[in-house]
């Protein structure tokens, strides 16, 4: 048995449709209309889903253009990464297990996360799918893998969010129920990152030799520690002995958000408020299907740069800029709004 990673996963890539009025603006549609602007561009080189809920399927069918095939599933909010399964493979039979955990709304940030918390095993009951349930909170994004024996995890999210579990017993479990061989774990989370910490917004495979890493510049907040990181994955070797090669990407500084572009926001006291804390834009939030990587964009000057250290470190790979402002301004961005499926599912 074997964690997949991201470009393992062949089938089409799934997204879930935001449509809350407590967290995302104006009931998420200037989202919406990022999300189809992220299927447009990918379309050409990758199938999509859209998750759709049941409540809104008819709304969303009204502006999804007619090539995004919708699936009707139920859902509180659409950080499909962390609701959704992680997927094993056995080595020999090639059979798919899908693994499902317990969910918290990243440690309580909204009370009513009933359907987030089943969500993953009713996919893969869409998907015809095994599924295993594991009695831990893990969130898809606070992992990564290189797909062949190594993942590395965040232990701020994770350790807090299992209080009961030592770091060796979290490691054993991984390797375990996962078919993981090592586990290497980040202990630095960014104060503006709402999950408590997450891989996905610091580092993240891009193939099974390549990691990619966030780094401020020189005079940049938190420095030292993404300095740390960075000599921790120099560190690193994988299952075969081999050095990792690393990419660094800029990590911009909190965006600070402009109150007058939450105003429709429904205020909730349940609900982790909108428009008052610093914006986190990390794009280690990329997404990679096949031979191309969508990268998300904050109309801001590293931007540029860090599209251009990707494409000049892999340029056997279609790198691709997504404008992904509006995700962040709910927490999130590409990796957190998408989920990676399995070639050959059918989904019914």
């Amino acid at each position: 048995m074997m964690l997949l990673a991201d470009w393992q996963l062949t089938g089409p890539l799934l997204t879930l449709w935001p449509f809350r009025n407590d967290v995302w603006r104006e009931h998420g549609q200037p989202a919406q209309r990022q999300l189809i602007a992220f299927a447009e561009q990918l379309q050409s080189h990758h199938p999509l889903w859209f998750g759709i809920h049941p409540t809104q399927l008819e709304a969303a069918q009204r502006v999804l253009p007619d090539y995004i095939p919708c699936l009707p599933i139920a859902y509180n909010d659409a950080w499909a990464r962390d609701i959704g399964p992680l997927w094993t493979q056995h080595r020999g039979t090639g059979r798919l297990i899908a693994h499902g955990f317990q969910f918290s709304a990243w440690h309580g940030l909204y009370p009513d996360f009933r359907d987030d918390q089943l969500f993953a095993e009713a996919f893969a009951q869409r998907c015809h799918v095994s599924f295993k349930y594991h009695a831990m909170v893990l969130e898809g994004g606070a992992i990564t893998t290189d797909g062949a024996g190594t993942a590395i995890v965040h232990g701020a999210s994770i350790l807090r969010n299992n209080s009961r579990w030592s770091r060796p017993e979290l490691t054993h479990f991984f390797t375990e129920q996962l078919g993981l061989q090592q586990v290497f774990w980040l202990d630095f989370a960014h104060p503006a990152d709402e999950t408590g910490g997450h891989v996905d917004n610091q580092i993240q495979f891009l193939t099974a030799d390549t990691l990619v890493l966030s780094m401020p510049r020189p005079d940049g907040l938190y420095v030292e520690h993404y300095q740390a990181q960075l000599e921790r994955a120099r560190s690193w070797r994988n299952c075969a002995g081999q050095s990792y090669r690393i990419i660094q990407v800029p990590q911009p500084e909190p965006i600070q958000p402009v109150a007058a572009e939450y105003v429709s926001i429904q205020p909730s006291k349940d609900v982790f408020p909108r428009g008052v804390h610093p914006l986190l834009a990390s794009y280690v939030n990329f997404v990679r299907v096949g031979d191309v990587v969508v990268v998300p964009t904050f109309g801001i000057d590293s931007d540029v740069d860090a599209l251009a250290a990707l494409r000049n470190a892999a340029p056997e790979l279609t790198v691709i800029g997504v404008a992904a402002d509006e995700f962040i301004k709910a927490g999130g961005a590409l990796h957190c709004m998408t989920l990676h499926t399995p070639d050959d599912i059918v989904v019914s």
